[in-house]
């Protein structure tokens, strides 16, 4: 018995490593970043009431698109993450728009800096994953975005990135949106081109910004209700 001793001693505290190893783990998975917990909570009446304004907004600017030759829209935070609060819930209306398994979005502004994150799973078993991003027009170029992924967390751990970017590339090619990867000092940039199937677009993006707490979006259009007509021969 005496000479099984050391080998319980050595089983019980490598059992006892491995608990903390994995406590550790699970802290550090389940700490959610502070902009995601500071952001807006459903159930209140003016976050109800700002989701709404913003559904209709967001209606108006795509009928612009269509029928103006100039169109232009600013979402603050605020508006957008009273939206997702209400409309992108676990089983919210929209929520369909993004890849399975993911829910809740939140988003903050820091400089230049958009952080968007993502509920993703069900009750305890549930993580924030956080994604830091840089987000420009490409210049001498039409409705081509580049997004650059600064970093990538599942709570406070950093994770890989490759499932989640063909998460996205999904989602974005689901939306009429042609999207290609590739890499540049070390980070992932997604080139993001609309209306990839127009070879002459007809609704060209001039202005795309990211500051001061607000998303920033203007551009321009040629459509049959925005053009005079051309008056018939004799």
């Amino acid at each position: 018995m005496s000479r099984r001793r050391p080998l319980f001693l050595a089983v019980g505290l490598l059992f006892l490593v491995l608990l903390a190893g994995g406590g550790v783990l699970g802290y550090v998975i389940k700490r959610e970043p502070k902009f995601y917990t500071a952001a807006a909570q459903p159930g209140d009446y003016e976050t109800r009431e700002k989701a709404s304004r913003l559904l209709t907004r967001i209606q108006d600017l795509k009928n612009d698109i269509r029928t103006k030759s100039e169109w232009g829209e600013t979402f603050t935070v605020e508006e957008l993450n009273c939206f997702f609060a209400e409309m992108m819930v676990e089983k919210g209306s929209f929520t369909g728009l993004l890849p399975e398994g993911f829910h809740s979005p939140r988003v903050a502004i820091d400089g230049d800096r958009l952080k968007l994150g993502f509920r993703y799973g069900q009750g305890f078993w549930s993580t924030v994953i956080w994604i830091d991003l840089r987000i420009w027009l490409v210049a001498e170029e039409t409705n081509l975005m580049a997004v650059e992924v600064c970093d990538l967390r599942a709570g406070q751990l950093g994770v890989g990135t490759q499932s989640i970017l063909d998460a996205i590339g999904d989602t974005a090619r689901g939306s009429n949106i042609d999207v290609t990867w590739y890499r540049h000092n070390g980070n992932p940039i997604g080139l993001f081109r609309f209306f990839p199937d127009q070879p002459r677009p007809a609704s060209q993006v001039l202005t795309l910004k990211v500051c001061a707490g607000e998303i920033v979006i203007a551009g321009r259009s040629i459509s049959s209700e925005s053009t005079p007509a051309v008056p018939a021969g004799p």
